[in-house]
């Protein structure tokens, strides 16, 4: 009996970790059944029993943090000292430590820490710049191949290629995107550590969005057409030879774009921890610029391949099927993988929806385009620079909200009232990352003035004529006015939603991206048209395409 006192009085804390309670309870139960001469054997059998669920409680704590309350009651209803543990409201959330069969307490470092990160504006701006610029020149990258293919043969005789473009393009980096936050957030937590977690959360994350690349290919496909139907003039007859070489182009695109960019963003994300730079700054970016640049090129050039030997039906009907054939392959592996199974379950609807939003930006981008030849090297970069930047949001306040506490649970530091979300975005004390909302909205300003500066210089280095009414000071001041309002609407939106999908006990990593970056598409697309039309109206007709 002394000996078991002693062990229990020798007990390490660490760090003030609020296992004493516990001990206390142990201590007190042994003191009043000596008073009482009971016999040592049941007493034993109960401090074996609470030795035991606090070794449970420590091998539940590897994955993360337990709450204190939902241990304690365990601990009370398994075992005899239940009337003596009393705890307050004070006990939130504490780090359960590893108990030996002496029950010896040693330290047990989780993961990740329970708070949200605490780092400088300086270092969020450092890690954000650099990959936002390098990002940006992806995006006029995409500007410009875009405004080059346009005058393609299969641009001019598949108008329906434009509807699809955003549609595509923007899902396709809301695919990559939306993975690159989940895989962020997974590393940040500690969650893939060693090659067998690694290799399982790559095959997996893998698997999944091949399965919604060719879903969304397909769906964007069709959608295209069925607009286009309703939309062109009803005495020119339907080519389904465009049909066939649209879908199973849009399919193919999907799927190659799709892996090259999971490939690269897993990659980029797991070196990025190696070296101490917080992914979440780094993989959003690139995977919102790459999308497009990399969908756009695959787009144009393996479907006027297609379009080159649409004559050869056979070859685009086994193409679909078999694309089509593969989709469940791909469903049944993810649905057995633990690292992207919620994922599979709650990411469609998000993503097929964003689909719908981003199908309405290309619609209004087709009436523009053949309004206004310019809008074509300018429409990425806007939509680009917004999904760019609230995907870096998105992935880090979803990251902040895992860290302090449960999904379904409104952590401390939410906003209270609905109207205060609109201060708190970007100057709330209680956000941990209101400093970021606002570096990034900031960012924007000398973000579009250089990419503007940019994309003229290309043309004229081209042998392009450039449109003289797109260098006036009107223009520029409008651009650029209407391109930072489409990216603080959408940094609030970012900040609402990803605290309304937390309540509502979803992952933002898995459902606020596509929303957020279909949102941005139809915004982005929408001011830019507004802004042509306007000053046209104003009287700078040199915007009109001749």
């Amino acid at each position: 009996m002394p000996d078991l006192k002693n062990n229990l009085k020798e007990t390490q804390i660490y760090d003030n970790v609020a296992i004493v309670p516990i001990v206390n309870i142990i201590n007190e139960t042994l003191e009043t059944q000596d008073s009482n001469n009971i016999d040592d054997e049941p007493m034993l059998q109960d401090v074996n029993s609470t030795t035991n669920l606090l070794g449970l409680a420590r091998a539940e704590s590897e994955a993360g943090f337990l709450k204190a309350e939902t241990n304690l009651s365990k601990a009370s209803s398994q075992t005899s000292i239940e009337s003596s543990l009393k705890y307050g409201d004070n006990i939130d959330m504490i780090p359960l430590m590893p108990v030996t069969s002496n029950i010896q307490i040693n330290q047990l470092v989780p993961e990740s820490s329970h708070k949200p990160s605490e780092e400088r504006w300086y270092s969020i701006l450092i890690q954000v710049i650099f990959p936002f610029f390098i990002a940006g020149f992806g995006m006029v990258g995409s500007g410009v191949v875009l405004d080059t293919v346009k005058h393609w043969p299969l641009f001019l005789n598949i108008k329906a290629i434009f509807t699809l473009i955003p549609a595509l393009s923007g899902l396709k980096g809301n695919l990559e995107m939306t993975l690159a936050s989940r895989f962020s957030t997974q590393v940040n937590l500690g969650l893939i550590k060693d090659k067998s977690t690694i290799m399982s959360a790559v095959l997996g994350n893998l698997a999944l969005t091949q399965a919604q690349a060719i879903v969304v290919g397909f769906s964007a496909s069709i959608g295209a057409l069925i607009l286009e139907f309703f939309t062109k003039d009803t005495s020119i007859k339907f080519d389904y030879q465009n049909g066939l070489v649209l879908i199973a182009g849009c399919m193919s695109t999907a799927s190659f774009a799709s892996l090259v960019l999971a490939g690269l963003m897993m990659y980029i994300i797991i070196i990025s921890k190696k070296f101490n730079i917080n992914p979440d700054n780094i993989a959003t970016p690139i995977a919102a610029s790459l999308g497009d640049l990399v969908t756009i090129g695959i787009l144009a050039y393996l479907c006027t391949f297609l379009f080159e030997i649409k004559s050869m039906l056979w070859i685009h009907i086994l193409i679909i099927i078999s694309f089509l054939v593969l989709i469940p392959i791909f469903i049944y592996y993810a649905y057995h993988n633990d690292f992207v199974k919620d994922a599979l379950r709650n990411g469609w609807v998000p993503i097929l929806l964003a689909m719908a939003i981003s199908s309405a930006g290309g619609f209004i981008m087709g009436f523009a385009i053949d309004n206004f030849d310019d809008v074509a090297i300018f429409q990425p970069v806007v939509n680009g620079v917004g999904g760019n930047l609230v995907a870096i949001f998105a992935s880090r306040l979803s990251t902040a909200l895992h860290k302090t506490s449960d999904q379904g649970t409104i952590p401390s530091w939410a906003p209270k009232k609905w109207y205060l979300y609109f201060s708190q975005t970007f100057f709330g004390k209680s956000n941990p990352e209101s400093d970021t909302g606002l570096i990034l909205a900031l960012l924007s300003i000398p973000g579009h003035l250089i990419f503007y500066f940019i994309i003229t210089k290309i043309k004229v280095l081209q042998g392009k004529e450039v449109n003289p009414a797109i260098l006036t000071p009107s223009f520029v001041s409008f651009y650029t006015s209407v391109a930072i309002l489409q990216v603080v609407l959408l940094l609030l939106i970012c900040y609402w939603l990803v605290h309304l999908t937390w309540r509502k006990n979803m992952n933002p990593d898995n459902v606020c991206i596509p929303y957020l970056t279909a949102i941005g598409d139809l915004l982005g697309t929408a001011f830019l048209a507004i802004c042509f039309y306007t000053l046209y109206a104003a009287g700078e007709t040199r915007l009109k395409t001749s």
